[in-house]
C-alpha cells in the first residue's frame, strides 16, 4: 500500500482592520528649505541682546553642548570669508 502526501504551501492573506480597501493618500506637506545661517543669526542676535553673557550660557539655554554653539557660531564667520586663525 502507497500513500500520496499532499504538499501544500501555506497561504497567508492580509486583511485591513477597517475592512476598506482604499489606501490613504499621503498629505503633501512641503518643507520649508533650510537656510544654513538662519540658525547663526538667530545665536548670534542672542548674544549680541546681551541676554547672555557668554557661549556657555547660550548653550545651557539652548540646550546644547558649547561645541555646537561655536560650530554654528563659526559659519557665519566662514560665510563672510572672515576666517580666524587658531592660534598654535
Amino acid at each position: 500500500m502507497q500513500f500520496q502526501k499532499l504538499r501544500r504551501r501555506a497561504v497567508s492573506a492580509f486583511f485591513p482592520w477597517n475592512g476598506s480597501s482604499t489606501k490613504p493618500t499621503p498629505q503633501a506637506n512641503p518643507k520649508e528649505p533650510r537656510d544654513p545661517l538662519k540658525l547663526t543669526r538667530y545665536y548670534k542676535s542672542l548674544l549680541d541682546s546681551g541676554q547672555f553673557e557668554n557661549r556657555a550660557a547660550l548653550a545651557r539655554y539652548l540646550g546644547v553642548s558649547r561645541a555646537r554653539v561655536t560650530q554654528v557660531l563659526r559659519r557665519l564667520d566662514s560665510a563672510n570669508g572672515t576666517i580666524k586663525a587658531s592660534s598654535p
